[in-house]
């Protein structure tokens, strides 16, 4: 915004010329007091004098509405208003018993508002003529404030009032002209800080939005990195990314942790869980990929990730204020905490385990039962949702299970559009494994069997060593050499 803006003083003068309206209803009881005191004995005005300004007043009450509902000229309308307030105060002053001397002043203090030298000197000009003009009147009907105890002369009663009224007058002008200097002055001051604000504001802005758009191509880039060592985690993290969302909106609608769940916190939770596996980085191809159960040593390596994660997100460079960060260290090291403290790495329950990874936790649970595994089929949505029931209290908090049971029919449509995506992917990649581990497997036996001294026992691996290559060939075609 500038001293130039046009909205700022468009505005500005609309919001004046209601006070302005204002100031014109509230002069119209005025003649109705006047009468009402008058009867009382406490003024003596005569009641045609007061309905005549009554009638003034309303009249230009309705004109100045019109000018406003019309919305032609805000400018005009503008210095119309200003005009009727001072002639107003000017009819009324003719009269010889009702003394507003003062009150010629104020018009000109009420034009400073609109920020405009200008109109400030022009309605001073005019307010001296209508007070004058009005003196003048005052004069003709014999007012108290002529009477010098001589006769009444035009030289000698009305020019040393004028003149002493003009002295008084030049000092309101001087005053409201200063105002409205200094104001604008002043105005234009704020308003070249508000550009320098506004500017240093849009810069900072768009360094955030390189920042966050860097952030999210290192985030994509690990995930992608991660993808490829491990068969199913790149699916994973972007399920239970939705998940997250899904689950923590879930519950701050049902009322709970209405107050933390704000729109900011769960966004953030909602990026940090594209985080929640990198650990997985540093667990052996083979585990994290193989199609049977776990030995109890293979198992031990698996539980090692979420410390790895944590550890590698500590290397991460401060993101944003660093919420991220600790968002993100948070879910990938306690994921796998369970309510009941049975979970691991820590054995932490309860709430001190922080709320992202109690709700990180349900979001990765869901996706593994209802999504494909090299060890498994899906499981069906209803046949999911029943095993969270039965996990209520024990591994997830119950308000956490009311919240994904709530989103039932949610995960159904957003699972069926992943499966309906991903489907040819995942066979693809599942293929490329197989075939790799398989012709892994002919290859660690080639080295054996033409390293084994024992003719007997190299019979036997040749045997085997045929098998393998023969069942290649009729699933892949001709084996390869590595």
């Amino acid at each position: 915004m500038s001293i130039d803006d046009e909205t700022f003083f468009s505005e500005n003068l609309t919001s004046i010329n209601k006070m302005v309206s204002k100031i014109l209803l509230l002069i119209i009881p005025l003649p109705l007091f006047l009468i009402a005191f008058s009867h009382f004995g406490i003024f003596s005005i005569s009641d045609v004098f007061s309905f005549r300004i009554l009638v003034m007043a309303i009249i230009f009450y309705l004109i100045f509405q019109l000018l406003i509902k019309s919305n032609i000229r805000p400018k005009l309308t503008m210095a119309v208003g200003l005009l009727e307030i001072n002639l107003f105060i000017a009819l009324v002053g003719t009269n010889s018993k009702v003394g507003v001397y003062i009150t010629f002043g104020l018009v000109p203090i009420i034009s400073c508002l609109y920020y405009n030298r200008r109109l400030t000197n022009t309605i001073g000009i005019f307010s001296y003529i209508f007070m004058e003009v009005s003196l003048y009147f005052k004069y003709r009907n014999s007012a108290a404030v002529f009477d010098n105890s001589t006769e009444m002369t035009f030289l000698g009663s009305y020019i040393p009032v004028a003149a002493g009224f003009t002295i008084e007058f030049f000092f309101v002008f001087l005053t409201a002209n200063l105002m409205a200097k200094r104001g604008f002055m002043t105005l234009k001051h704020l308003l070249s800080l508000i550009d320098d604000r506004n500017g240093l504001i849009e810069n900072l802005r768009e360094k955030q939005s390189k920042l966050h758009n860097t952030q999210e191509k290192i985030i994509e880039f690990v995930t992608q990195s991660l993808k490829s060592h491990d068969l199913l985690t790149g699916f994973h993290v972007e399920h239970t990314q939705t998940y997250v969302r899904m689950i923590a909106l879930k519950l701050r609608s049902l009322g709970y942790y209405a107050n933390e769940l704000t729109d900011e916190t769960i966004n953030l939770y909602a990026d940090a869980a594209f985080l929640h596996d990198i650990g997985k980085i540093h667990t052996p191809e083979g585990i994290l990929n193989k199609p049977g159960k776990f030995t109890d040593e293979e198992f031990a390596i698996m539980k090692r990730h979420p410390k790895d994660g944590a550890d590698l997100i500590r290397t991460l460079p401060t993101i944003g204020n660093g919420k991220f960060n600790d968002t993100a260290y948070e879910i990938a090291l306690y994921h796998h905490e369970k309510w009941d403290g049975t979970g691991y790495p820590s054995g932490k329950s309860g709430t001190d385990i922080p709320l992202c990874a109690r709700i990180m936790a349900a979001a990765d649970v869901i996706d593994a039962l209802i999504s494909l595994r090299t060890y498994k089929k899906p499981m069906s949505i209803d046949k999911a949702m029943s095993i969270f029931e039965e996990s209520r209290g024990t591994q997830f908090e119950p308000c956490i299970v009311d919240a994904v049971i709530a989103c039932k029919d949610e995960i159904r449509r957003k699972d069926a559009e992943f499966k309906a995506r991903e489907s040819n992917e995942f066979n693809r990649e599942v293929s490329d494994k197989h075939q790799y581990n398989e012709l892994l497997k002919i290859q660690i036996l080639e080295k054996v069997t033409n390293e084994c001294e024992s003719h007997d026992f190299k019979k036997y691996l040749d045997e085997n060593l045929k098998k393998l290559k023969s069942e290649y060939d009729e699933k892949y075609g001709k084996s390869k050499e590595f």
